[in-house]
């Protein structure tokens, strides 16, 4: 605890709402950098919004794909 002269401040946060915080944060700028990276690939690339979504997906399969397989490995 803190005095100030006015009031008494708890310095301890919660673990959840630090957790929290950081989730918050991390979506943030996932989806920041997503809106990013789209604006580029269309407007400068010249990508398509349906090659850009195949691309996506194409990643996603592929960190799906790899998270089995190194968990799979770890196992062993």
């Amino acid at each position: 605890m803190i005095s100030n002269g006015v009031g008494v401040f708890n310095t301890r946060m919660d673990p959840t709402k630090i957790r929290m915080r950081y989730l918050l944060v991390i979506l943030l700028a996932a989806i920041i950098t997503a809106g990013v990276l789209r604006h580029v690939l269309h407007v400068n690339a010249g990508f398509t919004r349906m090659e850009i979504l195949e691309g996506a997906l194409a990643c996603v399969a592929l960190a799906i794909f790899l998270s089995l397989a190194l968990r799979r490995l770890r196992r062993d």
